[in-house]
């Protein structure tokens, strides 16, 4: 090893590929190795990504997207979105949300970006033409010569090793930010590329037979942006006829694996007997198709009661198997009343929706031939068959009524023919409708009743203390966001949103259904925070909403540019600055306001700023390295409130406080 580690400082010695030009106001160099073996490693694709690039209106838009992965949007296809929507504003008829669209989309700088780089955490980084993504010499070196000052991260991706940021601890977690200064020269990056692993095993059924074509996943438990424990999907297969299955290319870390077919309806679905006739005989003609029930290891039905597995860089873990049953099935059934008639409605559409943990899973349960609701005008009363253990929402819609005359879209120009798609989808969204959800064990549910009503909807304005210009420029990028806390909305995701805020302030919501609410503004401009929301006399900002269809009051929201910073030094126990820790200030009120959260990542330096921080009381705690949104997580904030230190934040006030990450 001592030989490796010299020929890494000979390497990091020797020129950069390409030597920084005189006019580059700073450059970035190092090497790339094997973590494993400290063997320089060709062919890497580095990237040098900004994150701390001003984003603008374009920033505000996208507040509120998260990708359930790292995405990388070429900068192509960004000028291509941006010269279709330049067209499509050319033609006439766009709205005032369209416009804006377009304003955002242009106010990037399109013709510098190669890519822009968006995570799970809600970073944008863009990698810029003046430094391309390179690829790694014989020696395993790289070089960025003309840099611009600003902060900065490194990513490197090669087959055989895992896609990881410069200072990356683990899968998920956040890597080392890198601020360059102007004339700065930095040659002594020396990245530790983790060799990927595998994982695999046999499923069997519970006679010890080879189970083939059943589904075998992955998965980590993760926090997201609100606060949620969902599953993330790491990789997915399915077993061969022997009953083995491989997963591969996987990045060290703690995972969960489970098996079988997921909760949904079991019975024929037509699909294999179209495999049969278009796939060799071998594949399906001879295979009986069976459904299992899903199964975590090892071995048991809850994801909660999983046992977790640690695979390290470079592992192949075999002789993870797994036993499974046959899924058992069960019935639901129902009854369905329009209030408006107080009979039962003619055709009403019923749909089975499944609750997953998983967001990539997708919600609706596809029926199949033969497994629709089973119908009964004359009472209303429904039935699912072959429904296997597992949490649903079940949803009844009554039809939207026709319009007086079919649309000849040949004689409307642009502009009639968006009013006439917008009437129809807000008639789709008013139309009557019930949900409630359903949890199916060990037998049949009986006995629901659906009783239809029609949708509200809700007025508002947004008000600013100060910078009124500002906020002028921000209103058409300014929404907010209504997530039910109790259930009710579930069916229609949760999530009620704005429609585009008018040059007043003013707002409304339509499609809302009666239920409890938790509000979030999104697409705030820069530092702006909430400070204050009612409707009516109450407070809906600190506490949740409730709402129904005889609601009049109008949502008040004021905003104020009064936000704050802290900032200070991560260091341990000896004063040693902990690059890459996770800094987090923590409400130590209203903690399901999860907007008022503030994570930051410490520097090379330990160095971490916050900024855009709402008035209140908070902890300030570290973390020497955990996943983005891990911080949500009841354990690590009883961590937080044991070790962390209590911060008083005012109006436009800027403090440094110090924290010891907590290992």
């Amino acid at each position: 090893m001592i030989f490796a580690a010299i020929a890494i400082s000979l390497i990091l010695q020797a020129p950069p590929i390409a030597p920084p030009r005189a006019e580059a106001p700073a450059s970035i160099s190092g090497v790339v190795v094997n973590g494993t073996t400290n063997e320089p490693i060709a062919n890497v694709r580095v990237s040098l990504a900004r994150t701390d690039a001003s984003l603008g209106a374009f920033g505000q838009m996208i507040a509120s997207d998260r990708p359930p992965g790292e995405a990388t949007l070429p900068g192509e296809l960004l000028t291509a979105m941006a010269d279709r929507m330049i067209l499509e504003a050319a033609a006439g008829g766009i709205t005032p949300n369209q416009d804006a669209e377009v304003k955002a989309i242009t106010s990037l700088p399109l013709a510098d970006i190669q890519e822009m780089v968006m995570s799970p955490s809600g970073e944008v980084a863009l990698v810029y033409k003046s430094a391309p993504p390179m690829m790694t010499d014989s020696q395993g070196r790289f070089g960025f010569p003309n840099v611009q000052p600003g902060t900065y991260k490194l990513i490197f991706a090669s087959n055989g090793y895992a896609r990881q940021d410069f200072g990356q601890r683990g899968a998920g977690s956040t890597g080392i930010p890198i601020v360059m200064t102007a004339g700065q020269v930095k040659n002594d990056i020396v990245m530790r590329m983790s060799p990927v692993s595998a994982i695999s095993g046999r499923i069997s059924d519970t006679s010890g037979q080879p189970i083939a074509g059943v589904p075998v996943q992955l998965f980590r438990f993760a926090y997201d942006e609100t606060g949620e424990r969902k599953v993330q999907r790491a990789a997915s297969t399915q077993t061969n006829d022997r009953g083995d299955y491989r997963i591969y290319y996987l990045s060290a870390g703690r995972y969960y694996l489970n098996a079988g077919n997921p909760p949904g309806q079991n019975g024929t679905s037509g699909i294999d007997e179209v495999f049969a006739v278009v796939q060799p005989a071998n594949f399906a003609a001879n295979r009986i198709p069976e459904k299992y029930a899903l199964t975590y290891y090892p071995g048991v039905a809850d994801a909660n009661s999983a046992a977790s597995m640690d695979i390290p860089p470079g592992a192949d873990l075999k002789g993870v198997d797994l036993f499974l049953k046959v899924q058992q099935t069960y019935r639901i059934r129902g009854t369905i009343v329009d209030t408006r008639t107080g009979q039962p409605p003619a055709n009403p559409s019923i749909e089975l929706n499944l609750q997953s943990p998983d967001p990539q899973s997708g919600s609706y349960v596809n029926l199949g031939p033969g497994n629709g609701p089973n119908y009964n005008m004359s009472d209303g009363s429904f039935e699912f068959r072959n429904v296997s253990t597992g949490d649903y929402i079940v949803v009844v819609n009554l039809p939207s009524p026709a319009p007086p005359r079919p649309a000849d879209f040949a004689t409307m120009t642009a502009e009639q023919q968006r009013a006439f798609v917008e009437a129809q989808n807000a008639a789709s969204l008013g139309r009557p409708r019930a949900s409630t959800a359903v949890h199916v064990t060990t037998a049949d549910v009986d006995g629901l009743v659906f009783r239809t009503a029609t949708a509200g909807s809700i007025s508002g304005r947004f008000r600013s203390e100060g910078d009124t210009t500002t906020t002028a420029q921000a209103l058409p990028y300014l929404r907010v966001q209504l997530k039910s806390t109790d259930g009710s909305a579930q069916s229609s995701g949760g999530i009620g949103q704005s429609a585009p805020t008018a040059d007043d302030g003013t707002f409304r919501m339509n499609g809302l259904w009666p239920g409890e609410y938790r509000l979030v503004v999104i697409g705030l401009p820069a530092g702006f925070y909430v400070k204050e929301a009612r409707l009516g006399d109450a407070d809906v900002l600190n506490a949740h909403m409730r709402f129904s269809t005889a609601e009049t009051g109008t949502l008040d929201i004021v905003i104020s540019p009064g936000t704050s910073q802290v900032d200070g030094t991560a260091a341990n126990s000896k004063g040693q600055p902990v690059a890459g820790a996770r800094v987090v200030l923590i409400p130590e009120r209203n903690r399901d306001r999860t907007e008022l959260y503030r994570p930051a990542t410490a520097d090379p330096a330990g160095h971490f700023n916050i900024s855009g921080i709402a008035p209140g009381d908070y902890k300030l705690a570290a973390w020497e390295a955990i996943e983005p949104y891990a911080f949500f997580d009841p354990e690590l904030i009883k961590q937080a409130d044991d070790n962390g230190t209590r911060v008083r934040v005012t109006e436009s006030s800027k403090q440094t406080v110090n924290v010891i990450p907590i290992p």
